[in-house]
This record gives structure tokens, C-alpha cells and sequence, in this order.
């Protein structure tokens, strides 16, 4: 959890904020700027990058990723977090 709340830290505190978790195995974060997280699902996809929108688990969340981070290894985790930073910069613009 230390490196994926590092890496959120540096890549995405100007596209998005989220809480720390008490335990568990993922991380909720809320997007901003209006971000599409269909579109950034489909985006994200194309990468090989598998996020889970909000909308997954409530029908009306359309500005919330919960981040899994414990099943990719580190070196994943890193290059899959800031590839996935890098295609909300893009979609922002």
C-alpha cells in the first residue's frame, strides 16, 4: 500500500484526491475535472490496465476508481499507475 499511496501522491494530486485506507487491498479515487470513467476504462483497457469504475457498484458513481494494488507486482503496480495518470492528463487535456 506505501507505493501505490507514493505514487498516487506524485502523479495524481492534481487529477484526483482519495483517502487512506484502513486495511484491504484497494483505494478509492475520486476523479475531477468531470473525467469520463467510461471513456477511461476503455482507454485504460487498450493498456492493459484494468480499472474498476465506480458505476460497477453504484449505477449513478460516475466519478469514482477503486484501485486495486495488491495482485500486481511493484514494478506493475508503478508503470501501470502512472500510465493510467497520463491517460486522465490526456482525456483532461
Amino acid at each position: 500500500m506505501d507505493l501505490a499511496l507514493a505514487l498516487l501522491a506524485n502523479y495524481f494530486s492534481d487529477i484526483a484526491s482519495w483517502n487512506i485506507p484502513a486495511g484491504g487491498f484497494y483505494i478509492w479515487l475520486e476523479l475531477r475535472d468531470g473525467i469520463s470513467t467510461r471513456k477511461l476504462f476503455d482507454l485504460a483497457l487498450q493498456e492493459g490496465i484494468l480499472i474498476n469504475p465506480g458505476s460497477i457498484y453504484d449505477k449513478n458513481d460516475q466519478v469514482h476508481l477503486r484501485l486495486s494494488y495488491s495482485y500486481a507486482s511493484l514494478a506493475d503496480l508503478e508503470k501501470g499507475m502512472i500510465r493510467l495518470s497520463e491517460l486522465i492528463k490526456g482525456i483532461i487535456g
